[in-house]
């Protein structure tokens, strides 16, 4: 399925998926910053990479209307929350807003039906 003919709840999840995707890019890259080079860029690499794949990987899912987009959504707003509680703070409050997003009924009725179809 493409992305011209999800329903606009998948349309919405999508997108949001990005910008929170761009917003654990750009945490990465302030805490980065934030101590001595090339160390901080190992450290902040070591704690964002999984969730940055996660969120890739769930941005492409939901895109395609897969339920792995949904799955990997769900553990990418779980993991992004915990590394963005201890981080940056109050910034966790997007991908726990995510999570509940997926799991209103008509986003995961979308995603989990195509996977049974």
């Amino acid at each position: 399925m493409s992305g011209q003919h999800l329903p606009n709840c998948a349309k919405i999840a999508t997108a949001l998926s990005a910008c929170i995707t761009c917003l654990v890019l750009i945490v990465w890259g302030a805490w980065a910053t934030w101590g001595r080079l090339p160390y901080s860029l190992e450290a902040s690499s070591i704690v964002f990479c999984p969730a940055l794949l996660l969120w890739i990987t769930a941005t492409l899912g939901l895109w395609k209307g897969n339920m792995f987009g949904w799955v990997t959504g769900l553990l990418g707003s779980v993991a992004s929350s915990l590394i963005l509680c201890f981080t940056a703070g109050p910034l966790f409050i997007f991908p726990v807003g995510f999570f509940i997003f997926l799991l209103t009924p008509k986003v995961r009725d979308f995603y989990v039906r195509n996977y049974y179809e």
